[in-house]
């Protein structure tokens, strides 16, 4: 989807993780709520532990992650860290488990894509064949792989990321023949990290106590 805040800037992000969320969301609070309601008060404080520990794993693994695309690198937001693909050192786009970058020796995958199952693959295909989003690539044998279907996740991210690869390098402006020599930035979310580690060992024993 677009970045109305940046023209030259694609952030996509999974809608069906999103709708995820807010369905996480709304149950810890109902399950909270209900607690309160049962016991008349917040009879237990430590019982928030838990909940809050839900909360915190739906955003961070269902709401957060996205893929970004801009003219000067890809950059990965998943649930532990954080990785920036410079177009340089970018050489293989996949989509056969998930959106994956391959850089030298290495492969990312975008925890906000993830290739479609059956029932997601059946639907996009016939998204596809009705002429209601634009057509996947085809692999040499003649093909059509499932998480290269634009109506998939992982097919809508690849196609922003190869599109944006191909016009750039079309006008000359990625550096061939450095991607050994470019480094992949990978920030680690520490802080976000230790939260969970911290709020799911507190769940646990104010469930268990």
């Amino acid at each position: 989807m677009q970045d109305s805040a940046a023209v030259d800037r694609d952030v996509f992000v999974s809608r069906f993780n999103r709708v995820l969320a807010v369905v996480a969301w709304v149950l810890d609070a109902f399950a909270l709520v209900g607690y309160v309601w049962v016991h008349g008060a917040l009879r237990d404080p430590f019982v928030v532990i838990p909940v809050a520990f839900v909360a915190l794993l739906a955003w961070v693994a269902l709401w957060r992650p996205r893929v970004l695309i801009d003219d000067d690198h890809v950059e990965v937001r998943n649930v532990f860290r954080t990785i920036t693909v410079p177009w340089p050192a970018l050489i293989h786009v996949d989509t056969r488990y998930a959106l994956t970058l391959y850089t030298p020796g290495r492969r990312f995958s975008a925890w906000a894509a993830p290739a479609p199952g059956r029932t997601g693959a059946a639907i996009a295909a016939r998204q596809q064949e009705r002429g209601r989003v634009a057509m996947a690539p085809v692999s040499e044998d003649g093909s059509i792989r499932p998480g290269d279907l634009i109506a998939s996740e992982s097919g809508q991210a690849a196609y922003l990321i190869r599109e944006r690869w191909a016009r750039l390098r079309d006008a000359g402006r990625i550096e061939a023949g450095v991607a050994h020599e470019t480094p992949v930035g990978i920030r680690v979310h520490w802080g976000l990290d230790a939260a969970l580690a911290v709020l799911l060992v507190g769940g646990v024993l104010a469930l268990v106590l």
